[in-house]
């Protein structure tokens, strides 16, 4: 999480001095009722599983705390849905690990579900192939476009046609033509930089359908640049607050 946390640094200075890594002994305790880890999540905890110093990601609460509160339900323990995060929304769907679909090296398919027992897989909702997407996609919305003061939304119907891959193609080469440098890791999701304007990309982790926002500090840039993406795309953009 060393680079996750530099990356926040540079948009929130002072980051690392104010997160505070998860007790082991609550780790252990967690591992012992969850099962074993993925190493993301593990790492996660390790660098900021008590505090993450006032950050808060997609209205979740991420605190080891209320992990272990989920897990005083035996029916939770040691199953397929690994419970790291409550949501703090008007949803009441919380967030999981889905240890059968598992990401890279270590890591596993984010899905929003009901903390209901017995609630069936089939009413899962994925929402990132990894938790390290889901931290990077989350900080950058949170973080860095609100410094640009105009934005533009795009997105793909919810029933996406087979073109729909054609228009991502489209979409991350005019990025990278207008100066648009991509941040990593992340990479089914997309972070592109430019300094003067941003622009971040979410991928379904299991549909083709995807979106978009545009961001820039100059509105007559912006309006140039979201012109030339829906000419090239066929994509209509809507202006986001």
């Amino acid at each position: 999480m060393k680079a996750f946390i530099e990356f926040v640094e540079k948009y929130l200075p002072g980051f690392s001095q104010k997160i505070s890594p998860a007790d082991r002994h609550d780790i252990s305790v967690l591992e012992k009722n969850a099962g074993p880890l993925p190493g993301a999540y593990r790492r996660f905890l390790e660098s900021m599983g008590k505090s993450m110093g006032g950050l808060e990601l997609a209205e979740a609460s991420l605190s080891i705390d209320g992990a272990l509160g989920a897990y005083s339900w035996s029916w939770l323990q040691r199953g397929r849905y690994i419970y790291f995060a409550g949501d703090k929304g008007p949803s009441s769907w919380d967030w999981f690990l889905d240890r059968l679909s598992p990401h890279g090296v270590d890591d596993c398919m984010v899905v929003n579900r009901l903390l209901e027992e017995n609630y069936p897989p089939e009413g899962s909702s994925p929402q990132f192939v990894g938790l390290e997407e889901f931290l990077y996609y989350e900080a950058f919305k949170e973080l860095r476009l609100p410094q640009l003061p105009f934005r533009r939304t795009f997105s793909t119907p919810k029933v996406a046609s087979a073109a729909t891959r054609y228009h991502l193609d489209v979409v991350t080469a005019l990025a990278e033509e207008k100066g648009f440098k991509r941040i990593p890791p992340a990479e089914h999701c997309a972070l592109y930089e430019r300094g003067d304007a941003a622009l971040l990309l979410y991928r379904h982790p299991t549909q083709p359908t995807f979106s978009f926002i545009l961001g820039c500090e100059d509105s007559a840039e912006l309006e140039r640049l979201a012109q030339e993406f829906e000419t090239r795309t066929g994509l209509k953009s809507v202006v986001t607050r």
